[in-house]
């Protein structure tokens, strides 16, 4: 198979839309997830795996965003390996965000540092942690992002590069953020500032876990 991104797949007729989504179904346990050992580097490259995620702004309404902000990453030259479309729950949510608290808290203070804290996890789940239900939090949230992982060479800071600063108001033109930002929180895309903390947080979103057999199984099983 050659390698290629981005790319669009789609059939005209119905018969044929159902027989390719089973068939990438059926072969996606053992050909899909993390792509690990398929691309070849340069002996003695610094190739690093990192963590983009393609914020719910850009979901609203359809649009070209999710594309566009696709497209700038891959001016990087860096490999998509993994991608999947998800919900965060809640409590995935709380978890990849938990390191922010304590700074939110010491910069605004206890209270309203809290507040700040749980806007995010909001933005990103869709439910607010002091009005969810410890039995729902591990539910899959109402928001939707993608999830994508990129592998190459100072992969970290090429994306983070391009990306641009958290606060869009201060991103180069060009960048990610200055051209589809809105506000610190509202800037389009998430990238790990590390290879260990792109560890942690594919971790914690489960990049390799395959959601898309159930999806389709589901879908067919019930027409």
């Amino acid at each position: 198979v050659t390698y290629f991104e981005p790319a669009v797949l789609t059939a005209i007729r119905s018969d044929q839309v159902e027989r390719d989504l089973k068939l990438w179904a059926e072969f996606s346990d053992t050909d899909g997830g993390i792509l690990e050992k398929v691309i070849e580097h340069p002996a003695g490259a610094k190739v690093e795996k990192t963590l983009v995620l393609i914020k719910p702004d850009n979901f609203k309404f359809p649009n070209l965003r999710p594309g566009g902000v696709i497209e700038v990453f891959s001016r990087t030259g860096l490999y998509i390996i993994g991608f999947k479309v998800h919900r965060m729950s809640v409590a995935q949510a709380e978890e990849f965000y938990g390191p922010v608290l304590p700074v939110l808290q010491e910069k605004l203070g206890p209270e309203k540092g809290r507040d700040a804290w749980e806007d995010i996890v909001e933005f990103m789940s869709g439910g607010r942690p002091s009005q969810i239900a410890p039995t729902q939090k591990s539910e899959p949230g109402t928001e939707k992002c993608i999830a994508i992982v990129y592998q190459g060479e100072n992969a970290v800071e090429k994306i983070r590069e391009v990306l641009g600063p958290t606060d869009p108001s201060k991103a180069p033109p060009g960048s990610i953020r200055k051209e589809f930002g809105q506000t610190i929180m509202i800037n389009a895309a998430h990238a790990s500032d590390s290879v260990e903390n792109a560890r942690r947080e594919m971790k914690i979103v489960q990049v390799d876990e395959n959601n898309f057999k159930p999806l389709i199984d589901d879908f067919y099983r019930q027409k």
